[in-house]
């Protein structure tokens, strides 16, 4: 099985694939002379735009944004559907904001149809299948891309949240949050990329098609990740903020979520325990520093 990737960047260079191409244009011709050129089996799609320094970038760079985020990677479906390729799409879990409709009872296990005070329920996090409600543009494109590609059988889309990784990369959830003085302490699903890796290597040779929510089990803050962090430098200093205060620092509303990952886990593929996961990266990550 040949396997490739698309694009280049934060994901792209924790996987052990080749790259076919960095840059694609709006042209599906220009797109079948490359996936000629290499005949892979499964397509790994990487490209997209997040925005530089943050997603606020994509609020004033809409052209952009949409092209990279929704028209290529509907092209690149198109081709690799003609050539029996299994395309991979890197999706986006800010898609959803705020709690999921599916709170539960922790003491009486009643379900979805709790009654219960709702100072005792947990939100158990959005599935797979719930209809998203995006907040900021970026989080628009990534689901207007996710209506059309999860109707399509050749395609599997992986929707990741907070990627965090032992590189020492601007795009690394952990570079983001020391840099900010800053910090709110929701709990948000996150994805550590030594998982992520792990789970696209199960898709591509297992076939797994479909929409799967990439996400470690018990959710972090990202208060949470610097605590942690500060085991490692008590120098480290930040104050926390609430919601309402992060939104006058910010252009674009930021997606404060919590995924359900109990499809991956039922189709045979386990995420790191979050804490394990959190203390075994930190401690990497600080060597890379």
């Amino acid at each position: 099985m040949k396997i490739s990737i698309a694009g280049a960047g934060f994901v792209s260079d924790h996987l052990p694939y080749p790259k076919i191409g960095t840059r694609f244009d709006l042209s599906t011709k220009q797109i079948e002379t490359t996936i000629n050129a290499d005949r892979p089996d499964v397509l790994i799609n990487c490209i997209g735009k997040t925005g530089r320094p943050n997603v606020d970038w994509c609020e004033v760079n809409k052209e952009e944004t949409a092209s990279s985020n929704v028209a290529l990677p509907i092209l690149l479906a198109e081709v690799c559907a003609k050539r029996s390729i299994h395309l991979i799409q890197i999706g986006s879990g800010c898609i959803y904001f705020g709690e999921s409709p599916h709170l539960v009872c922790d003491s009486c296990k009643c379900g979805d149809q709790c009654f219960c005070e709702r100072a005792d329920l947990i939100d158990t996090g959005w599935k797979e299948e719930d209809f998203a409600n995006p907040k900021s543009f970026y989080s628009k494109t990534k689901y207007a891309c996710d209506l059309v590609l999860g109707q399509m059988s050749h395609v599997t889309t992986l929707r990741i949240r907070m990627p965090i990784s032992t590189q020492n990369n601007p795009r690394n959830f952990i570079n983001k949050v020391r840099g900010y003085k800053q910090v709110i302490d929701i709990p948000n699903s996150v994805t550590f990329m030594d998982d992520l890796t792990r789970c696209i290597d199960w898709v591509a040779k297992g076939s797994h098609t479909g929409v799967y929510h990439v996400t470690n089990p018990q959710p972090l803050s990202a208060a949470d990740v610097m605590r942690e962090y500060q085991k490692h430098d008590p120098s480290h200093h930040f104050e926390i903020i609430n919601e309402e205060q992060l939104d006058k620092l910010t252009v674009a509303k930021r997606s404060n979520c919590i995924l359900n990952s109990d499809k991956l886990r039922k189709e045979g593929f386990y995420m790191t325990p979050t804490k394990s996961a959190l203390a075994d990266c930190l401690a990497k990550y600080v060597k890379n520093l």
